[in-house]
């Protein structure tokens, strides 16, 4: 009898485990899908944001192919589907500043293998990238490299977004510097100085 009373108590016990265990799940997983969301929505705005900036580069003709293209190359991680998107919504840009986009897709790891090509800009689609990754990328191909997730302007990329009470573009003006990149004054005035 005080056998069985101790078997139900260990049911009860799982039970409540399991349950503590379920229930701890479905929150980590809400979270993890907010935080998904939040980058999903800064890759959005990032788009939206993108052509003013490259467009706001003081030699941007000068960033031309041979065939008089601006040459973009949208760089991912891990999953590329974000970065389809990214580069399906660049695509349908068409043109900055008159100049025709050609837009590409490549994982971060075999952007090395581009550096003969001529770059107009490099677009991270991929949030979570090293400072130093981001840093190298500007300085060895002398291209803006934009990244709209957060603390990626402070952490090498030449430019961003700044999300405060309003949605502003983000330089990073040492780094730029350092690619050999100028901006219009104009657009330095409105635009967040990341540090």
């Amino acid at each position: 009898m005080q056998c069985a009373g101790r078997g139900r108590q260990l049911v009860a016990l799982c039970g409540l485990l399991l349950l503590l265990l379920l229930l701890w799940l479905s929150l980590s997983t809400a979270w993890a899908l907010s935080l998904w969301q939040e980058e999903q929505q800064r890759l959005r705005v990032g788009l939206n944001l993108f052509p003013a900036v490259l467009g706001a580069q003081e030699r941007l003709s000068a960033q031309q192919t041979a065939e008089g293209a601006l040459e973009i190359v949208v760089v991912y991680r891990s999953t590329d589907k974000a970065a389809q998107q990214a580069a399906s919504s660049l695509k349908a840009l068409g043109k900055v500043q008159g100049l025709p986009l050609r837009v590409s897709l490549l994982p971060i790891e075999q952007l090395k293998a581009a550096q003969g090509r001529p770059l107009a800009a490099i677009f991270v689609a991929s949030s979570g990238l090293e400072p130093d990754r981001l840093r190298r990328l500007s300085e060895l191909h002398r291209v803006l490299v934009f990244s709209p997730f957060e603390g990626d302007v402070s952490a090498g990329a030449v430019a961003g977004i700044h999300v405060a009470d309003r949605i502003l573009p983000s330089i990073n003006l040492a780094q730029a510097r350092r690619a050999g990149l100028s901006f219009k004054p104009f657009f330095l005035r409105v635009a967040h100085h990341a540090e």
